[in-house]
């Protein structure tokens, strides 16, 4: 039976990140599934999902990944995921906030989703815009299930002064 391990890379960006670490899964006999990665500040962060070979460990995965972390000084993470329940509901919405930048919106809307018992399923943040005049931009996909949440946006449409939508997503397009 395989086993599903988690691997975050962190460190700076350079071309051949993605191809080294997926090489060293690929001779490993593993098999990426899920992926995520970006720059931030010219900074490369990236977490994927591995499906290893049942005969084959985290260990092993640490192993074969360490030259890649030494070559491209990456600190790396592996992380046996076994014991993990799967995922209980899918992401159903997204949320997107819009608005001048300032501390405390990314606090505020995952805050208030949290109290409804709405799972974020997904983030991604940018600071847009003049660099004078920044503009905060939030993209969340959420599980958000029945909750009612047109109260809450409003009333932090109002208290931040934001513009945030909330769109049913279609499952063909996940």
């Amino acid at each position: 039976m395989s086993q599903v391990i988690v691997i975050t890379a962190v460190g700076r960006d350079r071309p051949g990140i993605i191809a080294a670490l997926a090489e060293a899964m690929y001779d490993l006999g593993g098999n990426l599934d899920d992926a995520s990665m970006t720059r931030l500040h010219g900074a490369f962060a990236a977490m994927l999902s591995a499906r290893l070979p049942a005969n084959r460990t985290p260990e092993d995965a640490r192993a074969a990944l360490a030259p890649v972390g030494e070559r491209l000084a990456l600190s790396l993470t592996v992380q046996s995921v076994a014991d993990l329940p799967p995922a209980e509901t899918p992401p159903d919405h997204l949320l997107s906030v819009y608005g001048a930048d300032k501390p405390g919106i990314v606090h505020r809307v995952a805050s208030r989703l949290a109290a409804r018992g709405v799972n974020i399923t997904d983030m991604d943040t940018r600071v847009a815009g003049a660099e004078d005049a920044p503009i905060y931009v939030m993209l969340l996909e959420v599980a958000a299930g029945e909750a009612d949440l047109a109260g809450d946006l409003a009333a932090l449409r109002g208290e931040l002064g934001v513009d945030i939508a909330l769109h049913p997503l279609e499952s063909e397009a996940l």
